[in-house]
């Protein structure tokens, strides 16, 4: 069988029962001091107010034991772990030059409208050569087109940044 599209690696942990073999713990959890306390003490804690005992680092010791929801925890997990996931898409990058006519703006643009649509970043840089250098500002003018062509649907992640011959900004999607 193939693997699940949305399975996450979410560790696997020793819940109520499954916990056994020590004499004290450190317990933690929401409103909860940490204290070392018996095993026996922890479960009774844990009964009473309703929620699991999950063994969080068996490594330590006293081994440290949590005091909440196991289903709340491992969905909380999995919704981190699906966020980081989303948050690893690459960086897709768009050259531009000074000359650049209209019609070729234009298609980089909507190339980078594609990306961002998708939910990447464009690296936009706009290079320039020779006597272009000595007219900085004004050879700036096709990258600032550029970002008012895409400002339905990116902004820019920070100012215009300047590194040697090239000029860098960075759009991301909107809100």
């Amino acid at each position: 069988m193939g693997k699940n599209k949305n399975s996450f690696n979410i560790p696997k942990f020793r819940v109520n029962d499954e916990i056994y073999g020590y004499k004290e713990v450190r317990i933690v959890g929401e409103g909860i001091e940490s204290k070392v306390i018996s095993l026996a003490e922890a479960r009774k804690i844990a009964d009473e107010m309703e929620l699991d005992l999950i063994e969080i680092n068996s490594s330590v010791n006293p081994p440290i034991l949590k005091i909440a929801s196991y289903e709340k925890m491992i969905y909380e997990l999995k919704k981190s772990a699906k966020k980081n996931k989303q948050s690893s898409k690459p960086l897709k990058e768009i050259q531009l030059s000074v000359n650049i006519s209209e019609h070729d703006l234009q298609t980089k643009a909507n190339n980078a409208r594609k990306f961002i649509e998708n939910g990447n970043k464009v690296k936009t840089i706009l290079t320039m050569k020779g006597r272009e250098l000595d007219r900085r500002e004004e050879n700036k003018r096709s990258i600032l087109e550029f970002i008012v062509m895409l400002e339905d649907v990116a902004t820019p992640e920070s100012q215009l940044r300047e590194e040697g011959n090239k000029t860098i900004v960075i759009l991301k999607k909107k809100g």
